[in-house]
């Protein structure tokens, strides 16, 4: 009899178990989609909104540097104004409940206002990136950035 009830318990414990976890998450691709591309649109037209898209405690690493949120911004204000024209491919999105991990392959050309100390007006850079996203107080942000220039 006693094993009768043990068997019972453990069913109800297993029918009451929820094993649809991957319909519960709180990230989407779409949503990570959304904030990557409003994030480099801040990046390249409106700095000073870039901020709304990164953590508070934001890291980037760039140039073989890093960089926290306002050490990056100076490091893009020292290029001037420029024109810019990205292109991302090879992305693949890994989601969580409340993060996502995102790789990529990108590239991006930059007409420069004002030259270069070396007088370069036109830049094209090859990355191999790779950043990691968390929900903080219900929005998707960048919490970090890796990017590795490869021409």
């Amino acid at each position: 009899m006693r094993k009768i009830y043990t068997i019972l318990i453990c069913a109800i414990v297993l029918i009451s178990c929820d094993f649809t976890k991957s319909g519960d998450q709180t990230v989407t691709e779409e949503e990570v989609m959304n904030v990557f591309n409003d994030m480099f649109y801040a990046l390249d037209n409106d700095l000073d909104s870039f901020e709304n898209y990164v953590t508070d405690d934001f890291l980037i690493y760039e140039i073989g540097r890093k960089f926290n949120l306002d050490e990056f911004r100076e490091f893009i204000k020292g290029f001037g104004k420029f024109e810019s024209n990205r292109t991302f491919k090879n992305l693949r999105i890994n989601l969580d409940e409340n993060s996502a991990h995102v790789s990529l392959e990108s590239n991006g050309e930059f007409t420069l206002e004002s030259p270069t100390p070396d007088g370069e007006t036109y830049l094209y850079y090859e990355w191999l990136e790779s950043a990691y996203l968390v929900k903080q107080n219900g929005e998707l942000k960048f919490k970090f950035y890796f990017s590795q220039q490869v021409n």
